[in-house]
């Protein structure tokens, strides 16, 4: 069940906001091998649930959202819970509660659990040493991606509806994709982020995972505050930056979305070829978000460096010794990259391109095989995912095929500020693949 279906059973009383929490709580239960959740208070959430099924009854609705349970990834300051973010450092202060939080709650939603997260979102395996690993909802054996993949677990496994996540490199897309659902990163800034933990302030996005595409919209457009019109879609045109996904892909990945690309003419579509050199995109990447990260969390680096794992302590002192001069460049090599996709895109809808080069793989990997040989497990798997972050780009993923048993997902990506026109396209395709 999604969001939009729960929401008409509580609209024409065929369940209550207490229902549909005990069904999220009993999910949790049934699934705590996973390790999705940072926190939970059952009573609270009881409590809350009990309040917004009398104000319905009464024919009170808070709004669009109301009593509908949604988790919140640990990044995020929500009242009345703790904010650990995944890490045992102390954190930069922050409020009470976030600001896309807020909104969630003035919506009516009923925010009843945390999740689990890559400490201080700086990671995508979603493994944490604090905290334990995140596992995959459909192979527990298997990364279930980072950094918001106890989000998309939670999602995926039906312990709530949606949930908020955060995506500075892939952290919304990945997880999507490795289990089975949608998440959508919209435009640079079009989702607030005053409130929350910073990792990259001019990289990081927040945005929903859910288990459709029209359930992303409508989350996204009250996250925003704002409407996003979704633009009419007939017989679009897909972009396919083949040159960029040169030895980027596994073997079956690359087959099977070799075969959505054949199979799309006959759905009126059509496919073409555009160029996406993107040269250097990862050390940008990775220079811009470590210098920023470094800088959030200085005061704890220096005074608590064993609050953080030795991986994420290693990542941010990379940071911290990089020059102002370093991060200059970096900015500007950016607005380079920005050049090649505003290139890229001209003449198409959007550009296709798989979420990640391989299925979710088992816990612990560090090196996987693509079809340019060995690569180091960060690098094979960001890559597809950090230009469309980095850039700003509204970038939905959806899943599109089925490798050794385990979801794939497709990454629909626009212009700046076409979020209506990509969750659309999102919505054709979703139509038609499922």
């Amino acid at each position: 069940m999604d969001l939009l279906e729960a929401k008409r059973l509580l609209e024409t009383g065929r369940t209550t906001p207490l229902a549909l929490l005990e069904e999220a709580l009993e999910r949790a239960k049934a699934f705590q091998d996973r390790n999705a959740l940072a926190y939970l208070d059952e009573e609270a959430a009881r409590k809350e649930a009990l309040a917004l099924t009398e104000e319905l009854r009464r024919g009170q609705v808070r709004g669009p959202l109301h009593g509908l349970p949604l988790t919140v990834k640990d990044l995020f300051p929500v009242k009345g819970m703790p904010t650990r973010a995944g890490t045992k450092a102390p954190l930069p202060p922050l409020p009470e509660e976030a600001r896309a939080v807020r909104r969630l709650r003035e919506a009516g939603a009923l925010l009843f659990a945390k999740t689990n997260m890559h400490e201080i979102a700086l990671g995508i395996t979603g493994e944490n040493p604090w905290t334990g690993p995140v596992r995959n909802a459909v192979d527990p054996s298997r990364q279930a991606g980072g950094s918001s993949g106890g989000s998309a677990v939670a999602v995926a496994l039906g312990i709530g509806l949606a949930s908020l996540g955060t995506d500075t490199g892939g952290s919304i897309r990945i997880p999507a994709g490795f289990n089975g659902v949608v998440g959508f990163k919209p435009s640079y800034g079009r989702v607030s982020l005053e409130g929350a933990l910073p990792l990259s302030r001019s990289t990081d996005h927040a945005g929903p995972l859910t288990r459709s595409v029209r359930d992303a919209h409508f989350l996204t457009e009250i996250l925003a505050g704002e409407s996003i019109p979704l633009e009419g879609v007939q017989n679009p045109v897909f972009g396919v930056p083949l040159d960029f996904l040169e030895g980027r892909l596994g073997v079956e990945v690359r087959k099977a979305f070799t075969r959505l690309l054949e199979d799309l003419p006959a759905l009126r579509a059509e496919v073409r070829e555009v160029s996406l050199p993107l040269e250097g995109v990862y050390e940008v990447y990775t220079r811009l978000v470590r210098y920023e990260a470094a800088r959030i969390h200085e005061k704890a680096l220096k005074e608590h460096p064993e609050g953080f794992s030795p991986q994420v302590r290693e990542a941010l002192l990379a940071g911290l010794a990089l020059t102002e001069k370093d991060y200059r460049d970096a900015v500007a090599e950016r607005e380079a990259l920005r050049l090649e996709l505003v290139k890229a895109l001209r003449g198409v809808d959007a550009l296709l391109l798989p979420v990640h080069p391989l299925p979710a793989p088992p816990l612990g990997t560090e090196e996987v095989e693509l079809e340019s040989g060995r690569k180091g497990h960060r690098e094979a798997f960001i890559t597809l995912t950090l230009p469309f972050s980095l850039l700003g780009v509204p970038t939905l993923a959806l899943p599109f095929a089925k490798v050794e048993g385990m979801p794939v997902g497709l990454q629909v990506v626009g212009a700046y500020g076409e979020d209506g026109k990509v969750l659309a396209l999102g919505g054709w395709l979703e139509a038609r693949l499922g």
